[in-house]
């Protein structure tokens, strides 16, 4: 399938700048109920990266029907702590008050995050509505539910101070999210350490020999979701390190299993529902 891009889209403002996104659009009419959509967020330790890293992989994206849009978000030398997720949760008000101009089905909206973006993908996930995180980046009227989460090798405990690892606990540095950050902010910035009954579907991907993120983060987080009652799906690659995806032939069998991700979990499901079906006869669909 092709797709449309369209590039330096002001999506909302923080800081007293306009914050932009890209977007990659299937070419075509969008089925009845719209594309679904996600929202692609750079890693770099909350310090570094840019959006435009993330432009490979909404191609691969775009190319299976779904809507990709990589946005950026203030970096922590712009500004401190939660101005990151500010920026994330102004994006998604965006897409979903825009979903009639875009051809976007308005409940099929995931986030699909790298490292520190993988991070915030999952506090946005984890925090809907929370005044303490939503920011003042427009459209507040808006749902800030995210309707699925994706998230690659992501930091899911941190500290002030700098990064360490505890034993069974691997910690990320609250340092990168800017100077100061208090036990209690690192705490409330910790995805773990939210997870409630209710959220949302999420995919997690790490590789065993992740020098930056050890594994067990992705193991915990899965843990910790699946004993909530939600949905989540853990996928290890063995000896592959930080950032994995960056190989070309990983990356194109990543995100084939992100797009089958959002089409089971938001799009068809019934059709993966394996769960009244006759396992020795015909499969599901056919």
């Amino acid at each position: 399938m092709d797709f449309l891009t369209e590039l330096d889209v002001t999506y909302g403002t923080g800081g007293g700048r306009d914050l932009k996104c890209d977007v990659f659009r299937p070419e075509g009419a969008p089925p009845a109920e719209g594309f679904p959509a996600v929202i692609l967020l750079h890693g770099g330790g909350w310090r570094r990266g840019n959006r435009a890293t993330m432009h490979p992989r909404a191609r691969r994206l775009a190319e299976r029907g779904i809507l990709a849009v990589a946005a950026e978000y203030r970096l922590t030398d712009e500004a401190r702590w939660p101005a990151h997720l500010h920026d994330v949760k102004a994006c998604l008000r965006w897409l979903r008050a825009s979903a009639g101009d875009l051809g976007v089905a308005p409940d099929q909206i995931a986030l699909v995050g790298f490292s520190a973006g993988a991070h915030l993908a999952l506090m946005a996930s984890a925090t809907p509505g929370a005044p303490e995180f939503a920011g003042d980046g427009g459209h507040e009227g808006a749902s800030e539910v995210v309707n699925a989460v994706v998230a690659f090798f992501p930091p899911v405990r941190i500290r002030p101070g700098a990064g360490r690892d505890n034993g069974a606990e691997p910690y990320s540095s609250g340092d990168s999210l800017g100077e100061g950050i208090t036990l209690e902010e690192a705490h409330a910035a910790s995805p773990i350490e939210r997870v409630v009954p209710g959220f949302p579907p999420t995919l997690l991907l790490h590789g065993t020999a992740d020098e930056v993120v050890d594994a067990r983060s992705s193991q915990q987080m899965y843990e910790a979701i699946t004993a909530a009652g939600s949905t989540a799906e853990l996928r290890l690659y063995a000896g592959q390190r930080h950032e994995f995806v960056k190989i070309e032939e990983m990356q194109d069998l990543a995100m084939a299993d992100v797009a089958l991700f959002i089409r089971r979990v938001l799009v068809e499901p019934a059709r993966f529902d394996l769960s009244q079906a006759d396992l020795f006869g015909l499969p599901v669909g056919s």
